[in-house]
């Protein structure tokens, strides 16, 4: 009888320390393409991020694949990227990576958006509170970008902007009276849109196009950022920035 409940009170043991060990939070290590999903990776809760395209290309997607970025796969658990970028599928084909390893996720900053995209990485990660801690501050911080936006009465601020920065720049409320191409701009369009009246210019880090147009309005031209430039930033920090550059616009106008 002795011997009985030895071995029970062994196996129950034994079970614990299984329930234990797989409980046990696991690190969730990400190959993210660039800065832009590397950071909504983080934010999800990926405790390391490896960014692939170097952080000074002024247009990360550019960047070529290159043999040793394989050895950036090792013991990784996913690989992020946005579906725009031609070298990750190349590295895909020559990994083999199985689909349910690489997940792809939807690069616009605006925060409705990113609160979207952290939650589900959240949940593929395994990472659900992380990503929901993270949500719950960012949304915090958000909310005052938005509050002082609406106290500086931008909806009275007419501006031209480029295509990839729009969702941002419509969030913030400004009276946007035109979005131009990321493609090079005939004079013809140029003209066009200088003839929309802005006040200021808004336009992409990354591949701006929007110079002729304030040259000829004769208006301001603000750059903002869709790529932090910093390895394993907060997506937040790039709000913020983006947010201090277009404040100064009408900070200095007032």
């Amino acid at each position: 009888m002795k011997k009985s409940k030895s071995i029970i009170a062994l196996v129950i043991l034994l079970m614990m320390m299984a329930v234990t060990v797989t409980s046990q939070p696991q690190e969730v290590i990400v190959v993210a393409s660039t800065s832009w999903t590397g950071a909504i990776a983080k934010a999800a809760g990926a405790d390391e991020v490896r960014v692939l395209a170097p952080l000074e290309l002024k247009h990360p997607p550019e960047y070529d694949f290159r043999p040793g970025d394989l050895q950036r796969l090792v013991n990784a658990d996913f690989l992020v990227w946005a579906g725009y970028e031609p070298f990750i599928t190349r590295l895909q084909e020559s990994a083999g990576l199985p689909p349910e390893q690489v997940v792809k996720v939807l690069t616009t900053n605006t925060p409705s958006n990113l609160v979207e995209q952290v939650t589900y990485l959240g949940e593929v990660f395994g990472t659900k509170k992380v990503a929901e801690n993270w949500v719950k501050e960012f949304t915090s911080a958000v909310e005052l970008m938005e509050k002082r936006a609406q106290e500086s009465k931008l909806s009275e601020k007419r501006v031209v902007v480029q295509m990839h920065q729009e969702g941002f720049v419509r969030w913030l409320g400004f009276d946007v009276v035109g979005v131009f191409s990321a493609e090079e701009l005939s004079p013809a369009k140029i003209i066009e849109f200088a003839s929309l009246k802005p006040d200021l210019v808004i336009d992409n880090f990354h591949n701006p196009q929007g110079k002729g147009i304030s040259e000829v309005a004769g208006v301001p031209r603000i750059e903002i950022r869709n790529f932090p430039g910093e390895a394993d930033v907060d997506i937040s920090v790039l709000f913020k920035e983006n947010w201090t550059k277009l404040a100064s616009f009408w900070e200095v106008e007032e």
